[in-house]
């Protein structure tokens, strides 16, 4: 055999078994990962995989290393003294990822009166391990929202209670302003006789001398 055949062997035999070590180390990889998966128990569900989320009024979320929530809260919105009794059931649909994979987007929709409409909504879900685990504890996932009135409701119940105490704090101002000119006004009336000007005491009033006893008759002759 020649030496350039001999060469041409050990580089294959190189390149092969280079080969068989990057197979190895992608095996392990893969092994390894679904050993830890394996060992995740089967409550926990990787966050990105679940594709709907079905929340209701009056329930409360499932718990491990953490409190309980309620599967729905409303947290704001100028409708939001309503949201007990118009929102019963939400639906969100997993649109994707933003920056990673963990990072998941949720568009969330409820059938509402017509007076109502969803403001910004965030799902909350507990990690299973710890906060930032990826994986996460089946039913463990709430919706916090924002409750907002629509024209019409806007039209029927006012502009909401997030301008409640403003128009409040206005209707009071109003109120005192109106209240302080009347009360000037009376005050006014009272204490004006006391500062007009007054004659002399037993004098004819505003001053002014008598006519005298003039006109009368002559002294006798």
């Amino acid at each position: 055999m020649s030496l350039y055949h001999q060469r041409q062997g050990i580089l294959s035999q190189a390149s092969w078994s280079s080969d068989m070590h990057v197979s190895s180390l992608l095996a392990l990889a893969l092994g390894a990962a679904t050993l830890a998966e394996a060992g995740k128990s089967s409550d926990a569900i990787l966050l990105s995989k679940v594709k709907t989320l079905t929340l209701r009024s009056g329930k409360q979320t499932t718990h491990r290393r953490v409190t309980p929530i309620p599967q729905l809260r409303c947290v704001g919105g100028n409708a939001r003294k309503w949201a007990s009794e118009n929102v019963d059931v939400v639906r969100c649909r997993n649109v994707g990822s933003d920056y990673d994979a963990n990072d998941v987007q949720w568009t969330c929709e409820a059938n509402l009166p017509e007076e109502f409409k969803l403001g910004s909504t965030e799902v909350v879900c507990e990690g299973y391990d710890s906060p930032d685990d990826p994986y996460v504890l089946k039913g463990s996932c709430g919706v916090e929202y924002r409750l907002q009135l629509t024209e019409r409701g806007e039209m029927v119940y006012g502009h909401g209670s997030e301008n409640s105490w403003t128009d409040t704090l206005i209707g009071f101002a109003v109120l005192a302003f109106i209240f302080g000119v009347i009360g000037y006004g009376i005050w006014d009336n009272c204490t004006g006789g006391s500062r007009r000007p007054r004659g002399r005491p037993g004098g004819p009033p505003y001053g002014g001398g008598g006519w005298g006893g003039g006109f009368g008759g002559g002294g006798g002759e």
